[in-house]
């Protein structure tokens, strides 16, 4: 019994989310010129320069407030609860701000974002999408993302310079993802029995702590993963 990977010999190479992942792979015997620390894969779209301007016009959002980009869905609904009560504090507290609502294959969901909607008469400052292939410009025009802390969306929230308040991660990877980020303060994680109000409240009332939580994204972001990867496969 051997402290390695099992199947490792067969592969040629890892590609992994950051440096310490490539540690862990490391520590269970994988050669280090196997490892490659290059982020996941993203669209191309996310390297792309858009009128901000526009994409706020197109969404009927205005210019002068922070806009919060929500992803609530998930076709499971998994955390609904949790979730339905965090929009609600953004809704019900926050004036001075404007939100984005995924809600993805959730039709659930998107029921109760809207009632919320409806009941704060917040119809001019909150927009409830369902499945939308836009989120490279409404990433474009964000100041924050509210997300469960998946690999995808978090490359893509990096890479787009955003700072991620974090909910319902997953047992496992995405905790583990969770924690990563809050420990480079990239990320707060609303754990289940944290005061949202308290965590969205310490953010939008104080702009020197976002902007250092966006400048630590920058840090750590791979926006050219997809390049390098090929990169590597092509010339090593």
């Amino acid at each position: 019994m051997t402290n390695g990977l099992y199947g490792h010999e067969n592969t040629d190479y890892f590609f992994v989310a950051h440096d310490k992942m490539k540690e862990y792979l490391m520590s269970k015997n994988i050669p280090e010129t196997k490892v490659f620390a290059t982020g996941i894969p993203i669209s191309s779209r996310f390297l792309k320069e858009y009128n901000k301007k526009e994409i706020l016009n197109e969404f009927e959002l205005q210019e002068n407030k922070k806009t919060i980009l929500f992803f609530g869905g998930g076709e499971f609904g998994l955390g609904k609860t949790k979730t339905i009560q965090i929009f609600e504090d953004l809704a019900k507290n926050f004036d001075n701000i404007q939100v984005i609502a995924i809600a993805g294959k959730n039709p659930k969901m998107k029921i109760a974002f809207e009632e919320i909607v409806l009941n704060y008469n917040k119809q001019n400052s909150i927009k409830v999408l369902e499945y939308t292939n836009k989120v490279p410009e409404l990433m474009c025009i964000s100041d924050l993302v509210v997300s469960k802390p998946g690999g995808l969306t978090t490359s893509e929230s990096l890479a787009s310079g955003l700072p991620m308040v974090i909910i319902n991660p997953i047992p496992g990877q995405e905790e583990e993802n969770a924690e990563f980020l809050q420990s480079k303060n990239i990320g707060i994680w609303i754990r289940k029995h944290y005061s949202s109000y308290e965590i969205l409240d310490s953010l939008l009332s104080n702009p020197d702590k976002l902007e250092q939580m966006k400048i630590n994204t920058k840090l750590l972001a791979k926006k050219y993963s997809t390049d390098d990867i090929c990169k590597i496969i092509l010339y090593n």
